[in-house]
């Protein structure tokens, strides 16, 4: 396991260390899986680029439609 230094605002981690006690976890889980959850966004993200160029690339009237020609 790795450790981190991560600098907060001082009204984030307010906000975060009351969100995790109002949940019942300590920071460092709402910490972990807030990252999960990005890294879950991004690479959903990513996926949804490459279906939209594959998309575009298989529609060259979608592709007039929308101005990228």
């Amino acid at each position: 396991m790795k450790t981190i230094t991560v600098q907060l605002p001082d009204e984030v981690e307010a906000q975060l260390a009351d969100a995790a006690e109002a949940d019942g976890i300590p920071v460092n889980v709402a910490v972990v899986q807030a990252v999960q959850d990005w890294i879950h966004a991004q690479a959903q993200r990513t996926r949804e680029r490459a279906r939209m160029r594959d998309v575009l690339a298989d529609d060259p009237h979608l592709r007039a439609l929308l101005g990228d020609d």
